[in-house]
């Protein structure tokens, strides 16, 4: 049962990061335009796969803490890393209710990333920033089995703060640059195609 619990537990940790990776980087290719439709349907759908293997990655995770915590009643449960990554993951699971309700309406919006507000803009980086790196520090807690009783909470959470806080000033340093880019870009194209420019 446990090695069924660890397999389902693992496979839906893929799954999840697969789909990120892969929204991540066709959102990159957009360069916040507005989506075509086809993109915008592709979205929902990876959206409610990522929804059901998140609820996936917490039944089976609680119930690998249960069976452990029968194994070994003592120690178990005094495990530092195990409750820093119950903390990622209620991080990511709340960042994913914002970005639910928050930040994809507004991606997938007939006006794009770029027709949003600056403010708007920040966020929606910032809440796509946290997803990515909460995500891969889970599966890295996941695997990081020497750190099991020797990494204090204090540490494994200090270095998960470094990481959000880089992720989120790069996401906003590129949406900043998409959007001082673009002005110039149309500038361009109208002195590239104006007469006078010959």
């Amino acid at each position: 049962m446990k090695t069924l619990l660890v397999y389902a537990h693992l496979l839906a940790a893929c799954v999840s990061v697969g789909i990120l990776l892969l929204q991540d980087l066709a959102l990159a290719k957009t360069r916040g335009n507005p989506l075509p439709e086809k993109m915008v349907h592709d979205l929902r759908t990876a959206a409610d796969i990522m929804f059901a293997a998140l609820v996936v990655l917490w039944v089976t995770g609680l119930a690998l803490v249960i069976v452990g915590y029968l194994e070994n009643p003592q120690q178990y449960l005094m495990n530092p890393k195990l409750w820093a990554k119950f903390t990622v993951v209620s991080i990511l699971t709340l960042n994913g209710l914002l970005l639910h309700y928050f930040s994809f309406p507004r991606v997938v919006s007939h006006t794009g990333l770029l027709g949003r507000s600056p403010l708007e803009q920040s966020l929606i980086a910032a809440t796509g920033a946290i997803s990515s790196t909460s995500w891969l520090f889970a599966c890295f807690l996941g695997i990081a089995r020497p750190w099991n009783y020797t990494a204090q909470y204090e540490f494994v959470m200090l270095l998960y703060a470094a990481l959000v806080i880089g992720a989120v000033i790069v996401a906003c340093k590129i949406m900043h640059s998409l959007r001082v880019q673009e002005p110039p870009l149309l500038t361009e194209r109208v002195s590239l195609s104006s007469p006078h420019s010959k």
